[in-house]
């Protein structure tokens, strides 16, 4: 079994106890869903169930999204449209400040304007801390973000934070760090990993392909993060930010010896110095104390039953493009 921690958190001076008691929140009426065709917006689409309205909108598109809001007139929006690859943002700055800023401005402008009365989640993350002092890391942390993407995330909370001192909008800021599970893509490094291990059992084995495996992450399967995710759309919860986290980190290295592990063919490790990132934080690990006392939300899934069904469901993908490229 995967364990890991993250050490001794120190004394702030900054309260961060929660308002009140635990919750057992539920979301009424309908729910809008950006970015709903993507990695995390298929696992929320279930959690919701029914009451969920998917859109894969372009939320730079401040028109066609205010077009959208106003034909579904929802309860409450989870706005997860982004680009969300740290090393993609390295590659291509100007689009994810395009997307995770300007679209996260359109969300807050169109909500406001038509269904003020809306509870708006807008998803952030944990990157936002860059290479913290305290760790855990809790919300009261300074924000000092190391990735174009994790920047980008740092200025939409402040729109965020603006818009909600400006107009009163009721908006909930999740810092969800790394999480994983099944339907994850090549870009992120357990999609990669799985991804070649299902394509080495077809061939016979060989070389994974990595890159720094030293790093520790504290991650986090998806379905429980959608869980945590629909418990904040609830405006029963005080709105503000969270942070969305196991409160344990691992080795990268702990994962890669798993999955090798539960491969049907013999795999070799390999290094590939093009999967580093130009800067990386050697430690990523949050604090979820204020979620899980104000909502009741904790962790379910264990981290080997994720990887299992992460590998499990890639096999599943590849072998059905493979009948049908047949």
């Amino acid at each position: 079994m995967l364990e890991g921690h993250c050490g001794e958190r120190r004394n702030t001076s900054l309260s961060l106890e929660p308002p009140g008691p635990t919750l057992v929140p539920e979301v009424n009426g309908r729910v809008l869903v950006t970015g709903a065709d993507g990695f995390v917006g298929r696992h929320l689409l279930a959690e919701l169930g029914e009451r969920a309205v998917a859109t894969s909108v372009d939320v730079t598109d401040a028109e066609e999204l205010a077009r959208v809001v106003r034909a579904v007139r929802p309860a409450a929006v989870a706005h997860l449209a982004a680009v969300s690859s740290v090393g993609e943002s390295w590659r291509d700055r100007s689009e994810v400040w395009r997307v995770n800023v300007l679209g996260t401005v359109n969300i807050l402008d169109a909500v406001a304007a038509l269904h003020p009365r809306a509870r708006l989640l807008v998803v952030s993350t944990g990157d936002v801390y860059g290479r913290p002092r305290g760790v855990p890391t809790r919300e009261d942390e300074a924000v000092a973000p190391v990735s174009p993407y994790a920047a980008s995330k740092a200025a939409a909370e402040i729109a965020c934070e603006q818009e909600r001192r400006a107009t009163g909008l009721d908006v909930v800021v999740a810092r969800a760090f790394p999480h994983i599970g099944p339907g994850q893509d090549e870009r992120f490094a357990i999609g990669s990993w799985t991804h070649q291990i299902a394509r080495l059992e077809a061939t016979g084995g060989g070389p994974l392909r990595v890159g720094d495996l030293s790093v520790k992450r504290d991650l986090t399967d998806v379905r429980d993060v959608c869980r945590a995710y629909r418990l904040l759309l609830d405006p029963a919860v005080p709105a503000g930010t969270y942070n969305v986290a196991s409160g344990r980190a691992v080795a990268l290295a702990d994962l890669v010896r798993v999955l090798v592990d539960l491969a049907r063919t013999p795999i070799s490790v390999e290094r590939d110095e093009d999967r580093f990132r130009p800067a990386d934080v050697p430690v990523i690990c949050g604090d979820p104390s204020l979620l899980m006392a104000t909502t009741g939300w904790k962790p379910k899934i264990p981290l080997d039953t994720t990887l299992a069904d992460t590998l499990a469901e890639t096999r599943r993908a590849t072998t059905t493009e493979t009948g049908a490229g047949a």
